[in-house]
């Protein structure tokens, strides 16, 4: 990212507060937080420092660095950080585990990436090795969003889209040895599987070939999935070969910022976290906008049963 980028930018502005934003309780295998991975402007620093805070103080225990529009995060993503740039990562990094979030930073080379070219492979790797002397244990490689035909050197190289997408991801999650790992596929939701999610060779070839440790993240039925079942869950699983992590698309505004989703965290029964590996909020665009979903999240991320949205309960204490 730009030192002189939104990505990075500093805001002063933001005031912080003095509540105790010390942990609740013991932090759970289930994958649990938010992912900044919309398009349009980027969180400040202060901002993500505010939310590892909240996050903390929520019992959640997971960002994911994902802003779609930062520089280096994906249409620059083979540039390395320069020192000024590091800095301000490694503080990131230093904050999210200062407050017992686990810092998850993903890179998206999918748009241009030639999947055969050694030097490619050694630019993902050089990357992630330096985010990784930052303090960073744990990544992600996102290939959503992009074309799905490959070019004519990999086709020399490669038996389909996906292979090429496996090979280079097993090489970095080796090479990295084995830390926590994401994966976004290009097919990450039902309604994008071809010809259908049962019968998606993509997903099928996914499933079967990519390293069992490594998290496959999922939108759900839809790319903004009102609703996600257990049935639905269950079906994913089973084409995949392990259990979905679900990137939540539901408060998600990039596509039109002039609609603003502030309600709270529905359609998602809470028996679902045992077919999921986790859930990741995608949210507003506007950071201030979250409270009431990110609140309303971490209250589903805590009950054991279903309960009706009260508003007077999400909103009754604004500090956190």
């Amino acid at each position: 990212m730009h030192s002189d980028s939104p990505a990075i930018a500093k805001n002063p502005s933001l005031q912080h507060n003095s509540r105790d934003f010390s942990p609740k309780g013991t932090r759970p295998e289930f994958i649990c937080g938010v992912v900044e991975g919309f398009y349009g402007r980027p969180w400040t620093l202060e901002q993500r420092k505010h939310l590892f805070a909240r996050l903390n103080h929520l019992n959640l225990n997971t960002y994911v660095y994902a802003p779609k529009d930062d520089l280096k995060h994906r249409p620059q993503w083979r540039i390395p950080y320069n020192e000024e740039e590091a800095e301000i990562l490694k503080s990131l990094i230093e904050s999210a585990k200062r407050n017992n979030i686990n810092f998850v930073y993903s890179l998206s080379p999918g748009i241009d990436i030639v999947y055969s070219k050694t030097e490619e492979r050694i630019c993902i790797k050089s990357k992630l090795d330096q985010v990784r002397m930052l303090g960073c244990e744990s990544f992600a490689l996102l290939f959503d969003d992009i074309e799905c035909e490959m070019n004519e050197t990999d086709r020399q190289y490669f038996s389909s889209f996906v292979a090429a997408q496996v090979d280079v991801t097993n090489e970095v999650y080796e090479y990295l040895g084995r830390p926590q790992f994401f994966f976004c596929p290009t097919e990450y939701c039902e309604s994008r599987a071809v010809p259908c999610l049962e019968e998606s060779e993509y997903l099928l070839t996914l499933g079967k070939d990519l390293v069992k440790d490594v998290h496959i993240l999922w939108t759900g039925p839809r790319v903004i999935s009102r609703h996600i079942t257990i049935e639905h869950a269950r079906s994913v699983a089973k084409v995949i070969g392990r259990k979905p992590l679900i990137w939540d698309n539901l408060h998600a505004n990039d596509y039109d910022q002039k609609r603003v989703f502030m309600g709270d965290f529905s359609g998602r029964p809470v028996a679902l976290k045992k077919e999921i590996a986790g859930l990741l909020m995608n949210p507003s665009c506007k950071y201030e906008l979250n409270f009431v979903p990110i609140h309303t999240y971490a209250d589903w991320n805590a009950s054991d049963e279903d309960a009706p949205f009260i508003a007077t309960v999400a909103v009754k204490d604004k500090k956190g």
